[in-house]
């Protein structure tokens, strides 16, 4: 489903990718597991069409996002590290302009706000203007808008920045659903605990590189490792 070739990306002397490789299967949760700077979320925005890889290809269901970019976006959600929304719509509002821009019906809008806005307790959130929102509200906002007009690919990056345990919980149970549906996410996290619970593969990533990639437990009996954490850091030190 998605498949990123030689992704090589420069940003004048510095390199913040270099040859990375790998593809994600239809239906799989594939993870970039790597510190900050590990070049992580330049992979994911030249997935989402943000940036121009120097050299290699990033396809997502066959369409090239470089040569595609507008039929590339129809086909995924995107969370960027960074959400920026607009701080004088209500979260209600908000939601409303992303289904509309994604051509959804008025009905499906509404059944899709009460839906999202009931797994993540978000009833204060849509009432209110996105700019008065805490750090943690406006992350449930932002991966709602990703989710909201149900795109066959999530892109995601660090998505449980900011949430309590209950709302992390919460999006896991979201996007392994989302999973059992034949849905494809490419997310990126710091955290090994998280890779582990969600993800069935993960590219470890350090200094541009992808060190590694394969199942948590296929990477644990190669590094002889007991933990992910062990893993990660066997992987980025050799």
């Amino acid at each position: 489903m998605l498949e990123a070739q030689g992704l090589t990306k420069n940003y004048g002397t510095f390199t913040a990718a270099t040859d990375v490789t790998f593809e994600v299967q239809r239906g799989e949760i594939f993870g970039l597991l790597g510190s900050n700077g590990a070049g992580k979320t330049t992979v994911l925005k030249i997935f989402a069409t943000l940036l121009r890889p120097d050299r290699g290809s990033a396809l997502i269901d066959g369409v090239d996002v470089v040569k595609e970019p507008l039929k590339a976006r129809a086909l995924f959600g995107y969370l960027p590290e960074l959400p920026a929304l607009y701080d004088h719509l209500t979260g209600g509002e908000f939601l409303t302009l992303i289904g509309t821009l994604r051509g959804m019906e008025e009905d499906e809008i509404r059944q899709k706000t009460t839906e999202i806005a009931k797994v993540f307790q978000m009833d204060r959130e849509l009432r209110v203007e996105a700019g008065t929102l805490s750090k943690g509200m406006r992350q449930k906002l932002a991966v709602s808008s990703a989710l909201f007009h149900n795109p066959p690919v999530l892109i995601l990056d660090e998505p449980t920045t900011g949430l309590d345990p209950r709302f992390q919980k919460a999006l896991k149970e979201q996007l392994r659903s989302f999973s059992a549906r034949g849905g494809t996410a490419l997310l990126s996290t710091h955290l090994t605990e998280a890779a582990e619970q969600l993800c069935r593969r993960v590219a470890i990533m350090d200094g541009g590189v992808v060190k590694a990639v394969g199942s948590p437990q296929e990477l644990k009996g190669r590094f002889s490792c007991e933990t992910l954490e062990d893993v990660f850091v066997a992987a980025v030190e050799s």
